[in-house]
């Protein structure tokens, strides 16, 4: 089985490195329409902390949780410490569940199917469906001058403690 603690601990190390040069932006510049499937940095980041937070609710067990209504009007450096919050702890909530092998993760999605999948399948989703936003973030942080650092995952590995 995959390590998925690993794999948890990959994506917070990436999505923190990419908030740094996010953290920098002007307000003006974060809301800029540059394109991509949100068309702000802030927007980007924002759908990013909505998913990783309903994933992480459920695997607290709460198949499906209601977005707090007040993040559509934060800016980007408070949209990234909810966000960064919420790695946090979807690494602590995996942490417990992966010693429990590979158990099944109920939930449903905001348009009301509900489904059951493997925790493994879970967290693997839930960490491709952040490579792909990160990258969509790194290419609109270049458009803007910024110079976000590489986080590739062999650089993660090499960087990890053994």
């Amino acid at each position: 089985m995959t390590d998925l603690l690993k794999l948890v601990r990959y994506q917070q190390w990436a999505n923190k490195k990419t908030a740094e040069p996010l953290k920098t932006i002007p307000a003006d510049v974060a809301d800029r329409e540059l394109g991509g499937s949100f068309p702000t940095l802030r927007l980007t980041v924002l759908h990013m902390l909505q998913a990783d937070y309903r994933w992480l609710h459920r695997l607290k067990g709460l198949p499906i949780v209601e977005i707090p209504a007040g993040w559509q009007n934060e800016n980007i450096n408070s949209l990234i410490s909810l966000w960064l919050d919420v790695q946090d702890e979807l690494v602590a909530r995996v942490r417990e569940l992966a010693p429990q092998g590979n158990p099944m993760i109920k939930f449903t999605t905001a348009k009301g199917d509900t489904f059951q999948l493997p925790l493994e399948e879970v967290i693997t989703h839930v960490v491709n469906h952040s490579t792909y936003h990160r990258g969509q973030l790194v290419n609109m942080l270049r458009m803007t001058g910024a110079a976000p650092e590489s986080t590739d995952y062999f650089l993660f590995v090499v960087a990890s403690p053994k």
